[in-house]
């Protein structure tokens, strides 16, 4: 519980001075981040939202895909989320169609799929997931991924533009 506790309390103060940083630079857009840079993967992200940057972590950066990746997102809610809307495109880097895309209802009236749903304006939220490929594809391409979220008010709650890099 302590080790969780202070996980958490480090990506809030991460987020938090990244975003008195970008207060003050003169750079309107936010940071590049990288989350991962090994022998096989790099994983870059920058948040595509005009007013707040995102906490985003891979632990540990994978060797390889069937390695078990645990993902962390935090942000602070500048609205609240009673309902949620994803969005998500990947493309092949450079080319001008989506390979894949999908919209998906994550949070519903009277149907909260994550403890986030219900969250208030003011409030940290972290999303925690894993991920293990069942095969180790050989992929050898650059991928950008494209992440927006809204709420019910058509509010945008998160957006974050990543790249991944299979070398």
């Amino acid at each position: 519980m302590k080790i969780r506790l202070c996980g958490n309390m480090l990506l809030v103060l991460i987020l938090i001075m990244v975003q008195m940083n970008w207060i003050h630079s003169q750079d309107p857009q936010w940071p590049v981040h990288t989350v991962c840079d090994s022998e096989r993967l790099t994983v870059t992200y920058r948040s595509c939202d005009p007013l707040q940057d995102v906490g985003f972590t891979l632990l540990p950066c994978p060797g390889r895909l069937t390695d078990l990746i645990k993902i962390r997102l935090a942000l602070i809610l500048r609205q609240s989320i009673d309902e949620l809307y994803s969005s998500y495109e990947l493309w092949l880097h450079g080319q001008n169609m989506p390979i894949l895309n999908q919209d998906e209802p994550l949070c519903l009236p009277h149907f909260p799929r994550f403890k986030f749903c219900g969250s208030r304006r003011g409030e940290i939220i972290t999303v925690e997931s894993s991920f293990k490929s069942k095969t180790n594809i050989p992929l050898k391409a650059n991928f950008d991924l494209k992440l927006r979220a809204i709420n019910q008010d058509g509010f945008l709650i998160v957006c974050v533009n990543a790249t991944l890099s299979f070398h």
